[in-house]
């Protein structure tokens, strides 16, 4: 009996020890984040700059209605602070302020050119979600990211930059009219009109009238 006493007495002293040593090891690791992600959060605090350039007159006439744009704008200009979680909220914002403005392109932008050069825009900052949503977020990943967004964006103002100086060269007298026509017809009946880059059949050539003879020294005899 006294055996199992010390035995268990023992075993009770050993699971004491085993459990602080548990204890700080977590406290240790808790430690280790927090200064962890404090050097992240100064690195992409130092870093979050989002610099849209001011777009030209003539963009800035055709936007300026545009209230998903300056939504979104506004949004990016805002830089969180505090902590990390002030970052993701940030980002998940820019993401559904993104998705607006993909889906709400005033008419005169809304073409294939610009909605594509929307879609990386907003495949970027959804990237920049998912990597500062991450437990231990890679700063040089956000860094990078971020980065690509400013691009992205210049990109796209200079696309609705480049739709407005083509809109503006002058066409030949007739040539919009004729383009017009066109249009109304492929819309009225689309099978109608063949491709522009078809060739036209050719006339099927008739072979030269010869005159009836012996061979090609035959002529004919005058009365």
């Amino acid at each position: 009996m006294k055996h199992l006493k010390f035995i268990l007495l023992f075993g009770l002293t050993i699971a004491l020890f085993s459990c602080e040593d548990n204890e700080e090891q977590r406290i240790a690791e808790t430690q280790r984040t927090i200064k962890q992600n404090d050097s992240i959060l100064k690195v992409i605090s130092n870093n979050w700059i989002f610099d849209v350039p001011p777009p030209t007159l003539k963009v800035a006439e055709r936007i300026g209605v545009w209230n998903e744009w300056q939504q979104f704008n506004s949004e990016l200009k805002q830089k969180p602070t505090g902590s990390l979680n002030a970052f993701r909220q940030k980002t998940k914002a820019l993401v559904n302020k993104a998705d607006q403005l993909k889906n709400n392109l005033p008419p005169f932008f809304d073409k294939p050119q610009v909605r594509s050069r929307m879609g990386v825009l907003v495949t970027k900052i959804k990237s920049l979600y998912t990597y500062i949503s991450i437990e231990t977020i890679p700063d040089k990943k956000v860094i990078s990211i971020i980065a690509d967004i400013n691009h992205e964006i210049r990109a796209l103002q200079n696309q609705l930059d480049e739709m407005i100086r083509i809109s503006e060269i002058p066409k030949e007298q007739g040539e919009e009219e004729m383009l017009r026509a066109l249009d109304t017809v492929r819309m009225a009946n689309p099978g109608a009109m063949p491709p522009s880059n078809t060739a036209m059949p050719q006339a099927r050539q008739l072979p030269p009238v010869t005159s009836p003879g012996n061979g090609a020294g035959y002529t004919k005899p005058t009365n």
